[in-house]
């Protein structure tokens, strides 16, 4: 009897779907990264202010200007600092930055990010 010989493998179309789907998650990548690092480094900017005992008794404006100077030292320029809101309450100041990110990815697809970051200084 004579056996047919059978091809194994990939073809030409299945390589190429292959390659087209790790460059679209290589571009995500690429694109997503970066915003989550700002987002991680805002939110060490929270958790370093929370501790840092010269803010005890500052006002909301000098909270916020220690928060302006941050993320200026750490080059964050997302409009970040326009999303703080101070809160006084019981013990001392609430701190939340509350954020989208938006992130151009290919023609006219953007991914959108959210995040929200909250602290206490307390008194």
């Amino acid at each position: 009897m004579n056996r047919v010989a059978h091809q194994e493998g990939m073809t030409l179309i299945s390589w190429l779907v292959v390659v087209i789907g790790i460059g679209v998650i290589a571009l995500v990548a690429i694109r997503l990264v970066p915003v989550y690092i700002e987002s991680y480094t805002v939110g060490s900017i929270l958790q370093s202010m929370e501790g840092d005992p010269g803010l005890r008794s500052s006002t909301r404006q000098e909270v916020r200007e220690t928060f302006e100077k941050r993320l200026n030292m750490n080059n964050i320029d997302q409009g970040v600092e326009d999303n703080l809101k101070i809160n006084k309450v019981l013990g001392g100041l609430q701190l939340i930055v509350d954020y989208q990110a938006r992130v151009h990815l290919l023609g006219n697809l953007d991914a959108v990010a959210n995040f929200r970051k909250e602290a206490m200084i307390r008194n």
